[in-house]
């Protein structure tokens, strides 16, 4: 609430594990620092239009449709954003809960300068899954971030940008695979058995010849609730019958180079050059 000037939010409302939660949080301080006429942009629009991947501790942001000066505070920034042209399709302002924020596209062109790479490009990824935008918007979101800063790195990352990825962790899985010169043949591939039977649809894989294939699953906090791991294990049990290999692998796994070295390990089991 506001009591004269004053934000109180209680950090214990939100799990400390729920990222997408928190990161929603940040955004109505926004929402409530901004008063009545206050549009959230940038990362906070992000977040509250339920797109994933954005920095946990980032500062949200907001403007006023009534021109009328703005305080920035620790908590949240007030912005002046440049004007531009309408572009049929993309939404500047759109309504989410009673809130007023920056429509997708624009909130991506907002948000992303000053991104890293894994962000910016997990950031992407989540809009398209989630259907914030489609890939026919991603040279319009290149123009829009003309004058950027960092533009040139942003361009160059929104070339790696996949929609198929279902979460952060599998993005940023797939990156360190790209680094490491083994990308993988497909995402989110539809596996059936002998028969022709559904086994599952798998995270990340790689041709293996003969039609096995190495999968890589990569397993967020969800895969250890509702009873998802007794689901993992039974599909995981099919796929070996089916002779293909399967990783599971996690948040702590990245950085240690473990992923890529296991791709580059079973190709080089199978005859294949990484």
């Amino acid at each position: 609430m506001i009591t004269r000037g004053v934000l109180l939010v209680d950090p214990g409302a939100v799990p400390r594990g729920d990222w997408g939660a928190r990161a929603r949080q940040r955004a109505l301080v926004a929402a409530l620092a901004g008063g009545p006429d206050v549009v959230v942009v940038g990362l906070g629009a992000l977040a509250l239009g339920g797109v994933h991947g954005l920095p946990l501790h980032y500062v949200p942001e907001f403007t006023s449709l009534s021109g009328v000066h703005l305080r920035s505070s620790a908590q949240a920034r007030a912005r002046r954003l440049e004007r531009h042209a309408a572009i049929d399709g993309h939404p500047k302002l759109v309504q989410v809960g009673g809130v007023t924020i920056a429509g997708p596209l624009w909130a991506l062109s907002q948000g992303l300068p000053g991104m890293d790479r894994e962000h910016a490009v997990a950031v992407v990824d989540s809009a398209l899954q989630v259907g914030a935008i489609s890939p026919s918007a991603l040279p319009v979101l290149t123009d829009l971030l003309a004058g950027s800063r960092g533009v040139r790195s942003l361009r160059r990352w929104l070339t790696l940008v996949d929609g198929r990825a279902e979460s952060p962790l599998e993005t940023r899985a797939r990156l360190e695979c790209h680094d490491a010169g083994v990308p993988p043949d497909d995402l989110q591939r539809v596996v059936l058995d002998a028969r022709g039977r559904f086994i599952g649809r798998c995270d990340m894989v790689w041709e293996l010849g003969g039609g096995r294939l190495l999968v890589i699953e990569m397993d967020g906090g969800h895969h250890r609730r509702d009873g998802q791991i007794d689901i993992d294990n039974a599909r995981d049990n099919s796929l070996t019958r089916a002779a293909h290999v399967v990783y599971h692998y996690g948040w702590r796994h990245l950085g240690t180079h473990v992923i890529a070295a296991t791709v580059r390990d079973e190709l080089g089991r199978a005859g294949r050059a990484a």
